[in-house]
């Protein structure tokens, strides 16, 4: 096809791709420059395409595309990358996938050169990584992700009086409308003062906040990158307001090795 006004090329990372008809792809792609691109790609699900390596989720690749009234039209591919150490880990597949369905979820709310290029960076170490990195690289993306957004949580020092945490408790009070964590009494004094109508409290305990804020100390047990991940997943949804339901495979795997049993605080993610 030749090139036209209308035809611009891209590097992008397939975040989703779905069946359209009995021979098309609607894909979801995501660029630094266009931030996320809804194509259309003929005629992929044949076998003789010669475009079907862009829809395969998570590849890297050079796209030319012709721009559509709803749809930009995919019309050449070029591979860069398919992570094939991400292909042949079920974990590092879910995470990876995990984290297209964020990105492609909530790709308004960020910057898309910054938020391409952390996909891009996330992606490239996940391939790489050892088995005990995977949920820390996991765990890590999605605290930058929710920076990026404008929306990283404040786990260092109480909301109300921005002094540091006790570090000789057990579990703090986290509130989503207020983004960040305070002290037991802190919060009982708020609720006292102001009524606290409409908010929602929960408690985290200790180590899943320092989890969050250092999931690579080598001395986490599964069980407590496990209850951290599990915030994150509440936090998304109060924040954007959406299901993830790709946080269910990882879950799913976790659980083989981490099971849900409660740590010090006796309630890893509960009402406050």
């Amino acid at each position: 096809m030749p090139i036209t006004a209308k035809t611009y090329t891209a590097e992008v990372i397939c975040l989703r791709a779905y069946d359209f008809g009995e021979a098309d792809k609607i894909l979801h792609l995501y660029s630094p420059e266009h931030g996320r691109i809804s194509a259309i790609a003929k005629g992929v699900k044949k076998s003789k395409s010669k475009l079907a390596g862009a829809c395969e989720l998570l590849n890297l690749s050079e796209v030319q595309l012709s721009k559509g009234k709803n749809l930009d039209l995919l019309c050449q591919y070029q591979p860069r990358e398919t992570f094939v150490g991400i292909r042949s880990d079920l974990l590092k597949l879910a995470y990876g996938l995990m984290f297209a369905d964020l990105i492609n979820q909530t790709a308004l709310d960020t910057d898309s050169e910054q938020t391409f290029h952390l996909l891009k960076h996330a992606l490239n170490i996940l391939d790489q990584a050892q088995e005990a990195q995977v949920v820390p690289i996991g765990l890590e993306f999605q605290m930058t992700l929710l920076h990026a957004a404008g929306f990283h949580p404040v786990l260092s020092q109480c909301i109300f009086t921005h002094q540091p945490l006790d570090p000789a408790a057990l579990y703090y009070c986290f509130s989503p409308q207020f983004g960040g964590v305070t002290m037991p009494e802190q919060k009982r004094r708020h609720m006292i003062e102001t009524g606290g109508f409409g908010e929602q409290w929960v408690n985290v305990s200790a180590s899943t906040v320092r989890a969050l804020d250092n999931p690579y100390l080598p001395d986490w047990q599964p069980n407590q990158l496990y209850k951290a991940q599990k915030f994150l997943q509440y936090y998304f949804k109060q924040v954007f307001e959406k299901q993830f339901h790709s946080y269910g495979l990882v879950f799913n795997l976790l659980e083989m090795v981490s099971p849900d049993s409660p740590d010090e605080s006796g309630a890893p993610l509960g009402p406050a």
